[in-house]
């Protein structure tokens, strides 16, 4: 593991936390659900050598703080990206983001287009971009709806076990992977994390009806689309799991290009010593 810097600012009324790892051209990734930006860790290390990497935990997840729950907002979510590159001492940056990090990208892209050197969307979970588009709408919508109604842990596991289509072994895995990885990662004096309840609370209550309903303004997206490229891993293209249709569609619609990536929607966990090599060609090609 790399020699890390670890930071909070406070911007919009909460606190972010975030970490930098190795030295060069600003590489910021943004989580997907359940925004812990210590995920990327594993991939941070292994493009540390090329990149000053940026890591963060998003608002209202992990280490960040959640002051207001009742206004989650994928615009103020990209302004977070923004506030979190200028702490840092940087101006624009390439970019990752996972799930609805990628969503979240995409929101950065279109009103900070400027920041964006290179944004590489990976799975971005859109439902109306879906070949069966009615399905996952009324999924994420039952979902929601069993949270209200009943509890949100019970939300995150239907959640969790629908949106892969039920085949789930290798994110798991990946999962496994991380926290083996993550043991040795050096605990903050007086670190605290948000509770696993409210987390549950705020991904599936707050967070999961706004993204995955989220429409990108594709007239925009197009007029900056030499700064996108669409992903998705092979375990997922192989699968048939919906969010490689998502990015397969984005990037047909907007002309981007789209590429496949090792293992499935959360493979950066474990597979990072294959990924770094194929994001940092992505990253190095001349723009």
């Amino acid at each position: 593991m790399n020699k890390r810097i670890c930071g909070k600012i406070v911007t919009e009324g909460d606190e972010l936390f975030y970490k930098v790892t190795g030295n060069g051209v600003p590489l910021i990734f943004i989580p997907g659900g359940g925004g812990d930006g210590d995920t990327f860790l594993p991939l941070a290390d292994a493009m540390s050598d090329q990149f000053k990497v940026i890591t963060f935990d998003r608002r209202a997840n992990a280490r960040s703080t959640a002051n207001n729950l009742e206004n989650f907002s994928v615009a103020q979510q990209s302004r977070d990206v923004l506030a979190i590159l200028r702490a840092v001492g940087e101006e624009s940056a390439f970019i990752f983001g996972n799930s609805s990090g990628g969503v979240i990208a995409l929101e950065l892209v279109k009103n900070f287009p400027g920041v964006v050197r290179l944004a590489v969307i990976h799975e971005p979970p859109l439902a109306n971009f879906a070949n069966d588009q009615e399905r996952w709408l009324k999924f994420f919508g039952d979902c929601y709806q069993l949270a209200l109604s009943k509890d949100s842990n019970k939300a995150a596991t239907k959640f969790g076990m629908g949106v892969m289509g039920r085949i789930t072994i290798a994110p798991l895995l990946s999962d496994i992977r991380l926290k083996a990885y993550l043991r040795k990662e050096p605990k903050l004096p007086g670190e605290v994390r948000l509770a696993g309840k409210i987390a549950d609370d705020i991904f599936i209550k707050q967070e999961l009806i706004p993204v995955t309903n989220y429409i990108p303004n594709k007239d925009i997206l197009r007029e900056h689309k030499e700064k996108l490229i669409f992903a998705a891993g092979d375990w997922t293209v192989n699968k048939n799991v919906w969010f490689a249709e998502v990015a397969q569609k984005l990037s047909n619609e907007i002309g981007s290009p789209f590429i496949t990536l090792p293992g499935s929607h959360v493979s950066f966990m474990d597979k990072s010593k294959e990924w770094a090599p194929i994001l940092s060609a992505c990253y190095n090609k001349p723009q």
